[in-house]
Parts: C-alpha cells; structure tokens; sequence
C-alpha cells in the first residue's frame, strides 16, 4: 500500500484545515470546513452527503452553539456491501488559539523540524486528517475486505456534540444505518486507546441580591459575596461526597477514578456589571464530571440537592440550570480492539489495552444505541495548548494504522463480503 502518499496527502490536508478558524461554539466557518471536507471525501470514490442541521433542532438542542448553521459531513464507500461497517468519527471544531504560541499564529500552520503546528493539529484535525490519508490509499482496494467504511465529520464537539454527532446518530438511527464498529481519532495517546469517557453535566448557578449604588451598598444585597458563600459551602460538600465513590474501570489519570466538580471556570455579573453598582445578581459554572457506574440525571438530582443545602448554609437565594449533559460512555469493543492492535503491531508498536478518557468524547451517542467503539489518536499533552503540533512521524504511523484497520476487523469479525 502506498503510505507515503496517504502521509502526504494528509498533511495537505491538516494544514488546509488548520488554516480555516473553526472555532466552537461561534462556528464562523463551518460551511468553509464542511465544504474542504466533501470534497476531499468525494476525490476519493466515497459517496458524501452534507447533511444541514435543522435550525429548530439547533435552537432547542444546542443552546450554547451561536446561530450559524451546523453542518455534518458523511462519506461512504462500499455502500452495497454486506460485512461490518467501520464508521471513522472526528470533529472540526475547536477551541479558541488563546494566547501564548511561539512558533505560529493559532490558525497559520506551518511544518518544522518534522512537527505540524496549529491550532487542531492535535484536537482534532490531526486524526481527520489522517484518516482522510489512510482512506486515499485504500479506497480502490476496500472491495476486497468486504467492509463497509465511513466517514463522519462534525461540529460542536467541544461543547457537547448535540449539533454534530447527536444529530447525526439520530438521523443514521432513522433510517436503520448506526453502525457497527465506530473509530474515533481522538488524542488518546498511541499506547493505549479509550473505550470509554466520564460524562460531563455543565450547571450554571444563579445568585439572588439586591441591587444598589455602591455609595451605599447597606441598600443591596451583594449577590458576588453571597456566590463566592455559596461556592465554597458546594466545594466542601461536594468534595466530600465524591471523595468516597471510586470507579472500578481503569481510568488514566488515577485521579480521574473520582468524580470531580470544578466550580467558577466562568463567572460574572449577568449582562456585565458595573464597578459602582452593587452586583443584584451574580452566575457561575460548575464542570461536573461523572464515573462510567454514574448518570446524567442522577448527577443533576445530586448537584441540586447539594445547591439547596449549601444555600441554606450560606443563607442565600440560587437556582440552577443545565448548560449541557453528555452521559458516560464505556463498551467492550471486541474485534475492533483486536484488529486495531493487529495493525499497529503490523505498523511496528504494540497497543495496550483500553482505558477510559478522563475527559469527555462523542462516543457516547454511539455506545448508548449499540455500537462498539474506540478512541485512538495522537499523543494528547498539546491539546487545546499554545503551540499545538502533531509530529510528522505520528501522523504517518495513524496513516498506517487507519488503512489496515478495515482488513484486520474484517478478519476479526469473521465475515466477509
């Protein structure tokens, strides 16, 4: 097979990427991905579909995603065919550049000293790209495994997937097609890949004061001061809590074996305040992150109980809302873990066994209807950094890996065409 073409193919194409600014939840050039993207897909034989989210779907799914249109890009080849479908899952959107990049700007790739530079060369455009590169170069030969491949690339993973993989699965779920085996080209770490992630529930919490002039502040009630009350009753308590529930799944970080629930990570005045004015009303987040053995609403009950008691403690007034809530996810993917390991011994490294991102991913949608999945991508120390690269040396080992993958799970699901 012709791996130096699939590397050089997909380094054009991360750095095409790269270089468009598909920042969540904004999505300013979402159409502009999604549109490289067909048509980098189509160039080699897959039939594509640009599926456009429904803006109703959007509004009332999706809350913390901006107006632009939402846009899913979905490539099949071997649409006929009747052994397993293999389905590449990767998302486009990413987060802000940030500051404090030394090599390039977030959004100007550029390639040095065998690294690829950029904003997404890790989370993940880097894995799109290269399953783009591993599909070039076996796309005319897919026939003979008798795999049905796909490819899906999404948007507003980052805050959550409802507009991209949610949409998506509900839509393949319409019509019969979820598919069996699902990779997705995370930043896992090429050691060991995840079959599974803890779950997210984002609340925020709203705090009740009075407003006044700060020439006179005994007229108001300072709802800041009652906040940062409040955080720190829900800090203790919840630490408490959490501290006694350990996962029994290998989860790395060890750490990461605990639930966790990370207050303040945004915080002000709703609508902006004002240094004069005593703050009326004051919000912050909580990133509440759940163990596989844990649920959503479980979680939500828990985060509101813990709300009114620590309110009662701190003698204020709060309500809480979800932002959004993703649900653990956690499967035994059986054959596509065998031949993923298959193809990276033949790609000269050995793949350990699974473990569970401490993180969240899409690959709940998945998981929850049936499908067997993975994670497996590049190493994830840079993601979301300043001065995020890929190595070219990386990029060419998943190029590799990715194209045996389809011939080593047909062997190991044991049908053929």
């Amino acid at each position: 097979m012709g791996f130096e073409d699939g590397l050089e193919r997909a380094k054009s194409v991360l750095k095409k990427l790269i270089s468009i600014p598909t920042v969540s939840p904004q999505g300013d050039f979402y159409d502009e991905a999604s549109e490289v993207l067909a048509r980098e897909l189509e160039s080699i034989g897959m039939k594509v579909e640009v599926i456009k989210v429904p803006s109703d779907y959007q509004s009332e799914r999706c809350p913390l995603a901006s107006e632009n249109p939402r846009f899913i890009v979905y490539g099949v080849l071997g649409e006929d065919l009747q052994g397993p479908t293999l389905h590449f899952n990767g998302h486009y959107d990413v987060v802000p550049g940030g500051p404090g990049w030394t090599v390039t700007e977030p959004f100007k790739p550029v390639e040095r000293e065998g690294k690829i530079y950029g904003r997404g060369a890790v989370d993940m455009k880097g894995g799109i790209a290269a399953v783009i590169g591993a599909l070039s170069t076996v796309s005319s030969k897919l026939r003979e495994a008798g795999v049905r491949v796909e490819a899906a690339f999404v948007p507003d993973e980052e805050i959550g997937g409802h507009c991209g993989t949610g949409y998506l699965v509900e839509y393949l779920e319409r019509s019969g097609r979820v598919p069996e085996y699902v990779l997705l080209p995370e930043p896992s770490g090429l050691d060991r890949p995840w079959h599974g992630h803890r779950g997210i529930l984002w609340v925020k919490v709203k705090v009740k004061g009075r407003t006044a002039h700060a020439s006179t502040p005994w007229l108001g009630v300072n709802a800041f001061l009652a906040a940062s009350r409040l955080a720190l009753e829900l800090h203790s308590l919840l630490a408490s809590m959490y501290s006694q529930r350990i996962s029994r799944y290998e989860i790395e970080p060890e750490d990461a074996k605990m639930p966790t629930a990370m207050i303040g990570g945004v915080a002000g005045v709703p609508g902006g305040g004002k240094t004069n004015q005593v703050p009326g009303e004051f919000e912050f987040t909580i990133d509440r992150r759940l163990i596989p053995e844990e649920r959503v609403s479980e979680a939500w009950n828990e985060i509101k109980s813990a709300i009114r008691w620590a309110s009662i403690k701190a003698g204020v007034e709060a309500e809480a809302s979800i932002d959004i809530a993703a649900e653990p996810a956690i499967n035994e993917p059986g054959p596509l873990l065998e031949a993923l390991k298959e193809a990276a011994r033949e790609s000269d490294r050995a793949v350990g066994d699974p473990v569970v991102c401490p993180g969240g991913l899409d690959m709940w949608y998945y998981t929850t209807r049936g499908s067997k999945a993975l994670a497996y991508g590049p190493s994830y120390h840079l993601a979301h950094a300043p001065d995020e690269h890929i190595s070219v040396e990386e990029l060419g080992f998943l190029v590799k890996v990715f194209s045996l993958l389809p011939f080593k799970l047909a062997e190991k699901a044991g049908r053929g065409s």
